[in-house]
């Protein structure tokens, strides 16, 4: 059953996706209007999101729908992408327009509608199948009680893990390596190979599954009064 696709959604997502990669669309579309005319034919218009990344992203029938949203009629038989009308649409999450015209106007620090400000805290992934997310939800709550018997709280050794010389440096996460030698060399749990796979695959960053989200995964597992 395909599920309908709305004008609406389509560019709530494309914004998102935009955003949180910082994705400049408007020097992917240059590339096809040399003549900096504001429009582009169709196909270029799909091409130059391709090549941007954003078919990896969004459907080809979302992306289909935005293409048809911004056409217009250049005359009786020419039928062209208005590139400027959607620029001005996508990068209003970068940017007010005209800000220069009215300096005082309040301007937000992020769109938050289009980020969650409470990422990094939580996983709210559920795992394809359905005996993977009762396995993962029970392994959870077995590391917690684990954690609660100790008194030790986890997120400190993936702080350091995530502070070596040879981290990538991506905030609140560590390397699916990295993660599994915390949870058996520095925390000495019994955890298996397939168990850690789970963790994983419900923490996984969601566009860089190399990477692990150790802070969701902390603030699950560690007591509430000693997380830090």
């Amino acid at each position: 059953m395909t599920l309908d696709v709305s004008l609406e959604s389509a560019m709530r997502r494309l914004k998102q996706h935009v955003y949180k990669n910082r994705i400049r669309v408007k020097e992917f579309l240059m590339d096809f209007d040399k003549l900096n005319s504001g429009y582009v034919f169709p196909n270029h218009f799909l091409s130059a999101l391709s090549m941007a990344g954003i078919d990896r992203y969004l459907s080809a029938k979302e992306l289909e729908l935005i293409c048809e949203t911004y056409k217009v009629q250049r005359d009786a038989t020419l039928v062209m992408v208005d590139t400027r009308s959607f620029l001005h649409e996508v990068e209003l999450v970068f940017t007010i327009p005209h800000l220069e015209k009215d300096p005082l106007v309040d301007v937000p620090s992020e769109p938050s509608e289009l980020l969650d400000k409470t990422r990094y805290f939580k996983s709210s992934r559920i795992l394809p199948d359905p005996q993977d997310e009762t396995t993962v939800i029970a392994l959870l709550e077995r590391l917690s009680e684990t954690t609660l018997k100790r008194g030790q709280p986890v997120k400190a050794f993936f702080d350091d893990a995530a502070q070596d010389d040879h981290s990538a440096k991506l905030f609140g996460h560590v390397t699916v390596p990295q993660f599994r030698q915390v949870l058996t060399t520095k925390l000495d749990w019994v955890i298996s190979d397939p168990e850690v796979a789970l963790l994983v695959a419900k923490f996984r960053h969601e566009d860089k599954p190399e990477f692990v989200n150790y802070i969701a995964f902390s603030c699950t597992v560690d007591p509430p009064e000693r997380r830090s």
